[in-house]
């Protein structure tokens, strides 16, 4: 795990570099692009911007904290860096509060953990269909919220749906399926549909193309029993859920 101070006024540097638009620059997304410029293929792919530590938005002054799973020690990612970041792209980082330590070799089953995770409650759907009253319809492959995935599939106003049971729900499945850890506890700690920016690939100019998404973010914490070693290890490498460059999926642990 490596912890790594980013300062927002240098970040906005980086977004103004890469032609990204300020307005629709939110950190999460700007912290991708720096780790991206400073390690390339090497970057951690899995990261948690501290929101108690930091600002949400782009360019308020602040140094912003955050927390990475990385393949590679601090010191070899520093090195990566030095040797091959621009001098613009270095400075976004504070090198000298740099952090790193190694994570465990092994969780044995039966422990025990509690966790915090910040996830994009998405699904996409296996196959066109719509909903019992025809209102709704949706596509193969279109990706739904969660929450609103399962009120198009019910249909029924009399039905009170709770967003925090559906979001419960949808974690525990991705718990399940790794077939690493048993849930004993999930709460929903914080929701909110934020809106993120998406670069496209590059157009016949050259140039990649900038446009807006709206999607749930939901933070989790709770308490966790591992059942296998091996696949547990897998789940913290891999993470949960979609949209990891926004900073989702990174699961944190701690004693329960």
């Amino acid at each position: 795990m490596v912890q790594f101070w980013f300062s927002t006024r240098r970040l906005a540097e980086l977004a103004r570099a890469l032609r990204l638009p300020l307005r629709h620059a939110d950190t999460s997304y700007m912290v991708h692009c720096a780790l991206g410029e400073l390690f390339g293929t090497n970057a951690p792919g899995l990261y948690y911007v501290d929101v108690q530590h930091g600002p949400k938005k782009v360019d308020d002054g602040r140094d912003v904290r955050v927390l990475a799973y990385s393949e590679l020690p601090g010191d070899a990612l520093m090195e990566l860096a030095r040797g091959f970041a621009s001098p613009m792209v270095y400075a976004t980082c504070d090198f000298e509060r740099m952090a790193a330590k190694p994570m465990p070799s092994h969780f044995a089953p039966g422990m025990r953990l509690g966790f915090e995770l910040r996830a994009c409650p998405v699904i996409r759907k296996a196959s066109a269909g719509e909903s019992p009253s025809g209102r709704r319809k949706w596509r193969r492959g279109q990706e739904l919220d969660a929450f609103v995935a399962r009120s198009w599939e019910l249909d029924d106003p009399e039905v009170d749906l709770e967003r925090e049971a559906v979001y419960r729900e949808w974690l525990t499945g991705h718990f399940e399926r790794s077939g690493a850890v048993r849930t004993r506890r999930i709460s929903l700690e914080r929701f909110s549909l934020d809106r993120f920016l998406r670069r496209h690939g590059p157009q016949a100019s050259g140039k990649r193309k900038a446009s807006t998404i709206t999607r749930p973010a939901a933070t989790f914490s709770g308490e966790l029993e591992v059942l296998d070693a091996a696949q547990f290890g897998e789940l913290l490498r891999r993470g949960i859920g979609r949209h990891k460059s926004f900073g989702f999926g990174m699961l944190k642990i701690r004693r329960a």
